[in-house]
């Protein structure tokens, strides 16, 4: 069990200030003071560095709270495996993943988890690929799932595949039955594409200069689901993997069509978790599934 000690230790650590620290865990500010100099003593370095706004973990700090953190993610497994030996409890999944995957993959994937074993909860939130990386590191979400151009850094990496880009379009485009189709052809009609900064507009981006093609887009924006509805309803085009429309191919509303390209637009799905975490048995399912979904698609 964590020592209170370390408890409010890294309270303090994910506060950014003492004070606050202390509002969550409804405390006096000397009593975190106090427990981190106790910490500090029993460990004989500096814990946290007092700045202007707050305060930051040392080095020593930095290491302890991962290890703070990795210890309740632990008791956390442990809990979640004893109940895995009973029929009662509920047992909370947190997963971080960008739109690729948010939109239409993982809600379709709890749901048939969940009509399997109903005490299944999950927490689903919706980030930048950086940002999941961050939080899988920090041990603030069970696994990260991202769509990137190099491999993760700092986590242990659970699954990698490749995802080509493909031109998304209604399933009533004039060219969705086209075997493949090139960023020229593409010219001709709407466009629709994810803002800049997104690893998906880098991608198209980099495939469209590559064939000497300058996209023009009726319609930029952040949402997946927005430029799926505009392409859908107004003849527009726009390039995903195919994982990201995959139940809008299943339902006949899209067609992905493969790209002509001398650049091939590839990105890769990435699986991360905390490094060194031993996962619980119904997060290594969910795992298990999003492996089997992402290497079928």
């Amino acid at each position: 069990m964590i020592s209170t000690a370390l408890r409010y230790f890294l309270e303090a650590v994910d506060s950014g200030t003492i004070a606050e620290a202390a509002q969550r865990l409804h405390v006096a500010p000397s009593a975190v003071s106090r427990m981190i100099r106790k910490l500090e003593e029993e460990h004989g370095v500096t814990l946290i560095e007092r700045r202007p706004r707050g305060i930051v973990p040392s080095e020593a700090g930095t290491l302890l709270a991962e290890y703070g953190r990795r210890v309740i993610l632990d008791s956390e497994r442990t809990r979640a495996d004893i109940l895995e030996l009973s029929t009662a409890g509920q047992r909370t999944i947190r997963v971080a993943t960008n739109q690729a995957f948010g939109t239409e993959l993982m809600p379709n994937i709890i749901a048939r988890m969940q009509s399997h074993d109903p005490s299944l909860v999950f927490h689903l939130s919706i980030f930048q690929s950086e940002i999941i990386n961050e939080r899988v590191r920090e041990g603030k979400e069970d696994i990260g799932i991202t769509h990137d151009m190099s491999r993760p850094k700092g986590v242990d990496i659970l699954h990698q595949s490749s995802a080509p880009l493909y031109a998304v379009m209604s399933a009533t485009h004039e060219l969705a039955h086209e075997k493949e189709v090139t960023f020229q052809a593409v010219q001709k009609y709407p466009v629709a594409l994810m803002s800049k900064g997104s690893t998906n507009r880098l991608t198209v981006d980099m495939c469209a200069l590559a064939e000497g093609v300058t996209l023009e887009p009726s319609l930029t924006t952040n949402n997946v689901s927005a430029i799926q509805n505009y392409c859908r309803m107004h003849g527009a085009i726009s390039f995903f993997s195919r994982v990201t429309v995959s139940s809008s191919i299943a339902r006949g509303e899209l067609r992905a069509v493969r790209l002509a390209s001398k650049h091939p637009g590839k990105r890769f799905f990435h699986i991360q978790a905390m490094t060194g975490r031993e996962l619980p048995k119904s997060v290594l399912r969910l795992v298990e599934t999003l492996r089997t979904e992402l290497t079928d698609i």
